[in-house]
């Protein structure tokens, strides 16, 4: 399984950063987008760098109703499921999705074989998400995506790290996390840090 940043706030070589989040989740024949970031161009730039054909991205989920996550959902084809929060019917085979109403409706997905999760803000909190899916999943082997830490201080991003440390093998946290605090996660982590920017390809 591979897991590629089409959208990220940070960039790297000739991708291009934006303001939001978008990840491409590749499991065996399957292609399943979560999120599309803020526009389509963008989107359409980093998927063109890494090969990416929208033509064969079967479902796209989208963790929740802000620009910084549907502004690309032009880029994709008519023929593929658009997932809402709350909207899916289990129809994919391999993935799972939790919904949190509060304070805005959004949803995580789940790569079950993989026991990876897929988080687009966090705005219910991450380690609470994060939770529910260790009760129904087991220890997750990778979390991925924006934890909106940015307001949180220095000491209430270490307990959010370390409850997180218990819960998932490894964590690449991303666009509204925070500079400062993908550093306090980095520290805690250790080697099960993975740096996330677009352009990057996770293996799983």
């Amino acid at each position: 399984m591979r897991l590629l940043t089409l959208y990220d706030n940070r960039a790297k070589g000739a991708f291009k950063a934006g303001w939001g989040f978008s990840c491409l989740v590749e499991l065996g024949d399957r292609r399943i987008l979560f999120d599309t970031g803020a526009d389509a161009a963008t989107l359409s730039h980093n998927a063109r760098l890494l090969g990416v054909d929208r033509e064969g991205i079967e479902a796209c989920f989208i963790s929740h109703n802000h620009h910084d996550h549907t502004g690309g959902l032009s880029w994709l084809t008519e023929k593929t499921k658009i997932f809402y929060p709350g909207k899916y019917d289990n129809s994919i085979e391999g993935f799972e999705t939790i919904t949190f109403p509060r304070p805005i409706m959004e949803q995580t997905l789940i790569v079950k074989p993989a026991k990876v999760m897929l988080v687009g803000c966090s705005h219910p909190g991450i380690a609470m998400m994060a939770e529910e899916a260790y009760k129904r999943y087991g220890r997750l082997k990778l979390i991925i995506g924006g934890f909106h830490l940015l307001h949180k201080t220095s000491r209430e991003v270490e307990e959010i790290a370390k409850k997180l440390s218990n819960l998932t093998e490894r964590i690449a946290p991303t666009h509204c996390t925070g500079d400062k605090a993908i550093q306090i996660i980095a520290k805690t982590f250790g080697d099960r840090f993975i740096e996330n920017y677009a352009g990057k390809v996770i293996e799983v």
